[in-house]
């Protein structure tokens, strides 16, 4: 049986401690991060500023307009190929 303890505050918080198999072991490297490479692509300067005042005229930034449009691209291609 356990040895009885007094209830003092030092005995009555809960001690932290780590698992060990949530630790990393000795010698072991980090898993290899994905890195995300972005696409780039470089339009002429007169497709640059079509796209810049298209995404402004929309309250948009530039990335979050490709996307969209690429997206209604791609919608448009489904129900193209349904048809």
């Amino acid at each position: 049986m356990p040895k009885a303890t007094s209830l003092t505050p030092e005995a009555l918080t809960p001690q932290q401690t780590t698992p060990l198999a949530a630790t990393k072991q000795r010698g072991q490297k980090d898993a290899p991060k994905k890195t995300i490479k972005p696409i780039q692509f470089r339009p002429s300067e007169e497709q640059a500023w079509e796209i810049k005042t298209a995404a402004s005229a929309e309250h948009m930034n530039i990335t979050a307009f490709m996307l969209l449009c690429f997206y209604e691209h791609m919608e448009k291609r489904k129900h193209e190929k349904r048809g």
